[in-house]
């Protein structure tokens, strides 16, 4: 099942679908973990698994931005990227893959409200140093941000190299029970995608931060090796 995309307004083209997600009726919980997935790594893996556990959430939906709200595009394609993260996938019942029209959450989100039932309840997943920035970003209208992101949806904070840290500003204190932290083994703490970039350079071993179908993948597109 695939949506197309629209031009002009946020929709989602799901390229995976969950095949135990969120549940028609009743109240669902969907897991968001956008991301540049260039390429996906066992640390995202790690990051879904962690909240399906703690959290209990339905689906989590792998989901990769056309354009990047903070990067540009290098590296592996859009589409590339889309097959590696069905290829990580493809043991996790859970999980769904999908494509973005837009980066930011709040467009994201209602890109989502397309293809769910109206009740679910939405969690986006992030790192500790992307909270902080969402949280802390100069906002034309801080209060205003804050609420229509909290009233539309929940965040779950997964901590990676230390601790996330509530900011000292009373806008943010008075959401804290929409914010939720996760903790992550810190076996994960290492492994990010420049790493894997850096490795496949430097022609090394892969198969402790990307799984082996992953590794396959970029083998036989020899991709990241310029």
């Amino acid at each position: 099942m695939e949506y197309p995309i629209t031009v002009g307004q946020p929709s989602i083209r799901l390229t995976r679908v969950a095949p135990h997600g969120v549940p028609a009726s009743g109240t669902g919980r969907l897991g968001v973990l956008g991301g540049a997935y260039n390429p996906i790594t066992r640390a995202h893996l790690a990051i879904a698994d962690a909240v399906v556990h703690t959290f209990g959430i339905h689906e989590v939906l792998f989901l990769l931005p056309a354009v990047p709200p903070h990067k540009s595009i290098f590296g592996a394609s859009l589409e590339q990227r889309l097959e590696m993260m069905q290829l990580a996938v493809q043991d996790r019942p859970y999980a769904s893959v999908g494509l973005s029209s837009h980066g930011l959450f709040l467009d994201m989100y209602q890109g989502l409200q397309r293809l769910y039932p109206p009740q679910t309840e939405v969690y986006f997943l992030t790192g500790r140093d992307a909270a902080e920035r969402i949280l802390t970003w100069h906002y034309d209208d801080a209060a205003a941000a804050l609420r229509q992101m909290f009233t539309a949806f929940q965040l779950i904070v997964c901590d990676r190299e230390g601790p996330f840290q509530y900011p000292d500003d009373p806008l943010v204190v008075s959401y804290q029970s929409r914010i939720h932290c996760c903790a992550l083994p810190p076996d994960f703490n290492h492994i990010s995608a420049t790493e894997v970039r850096q490795r496949c350079q430097q022609g090394l071993a892969l198969d402790d931060l990307i799984p082996a179908a992953v590794v396959r993948y970029i083998h036989e597109y020899t991709l990241y090796t310029a």
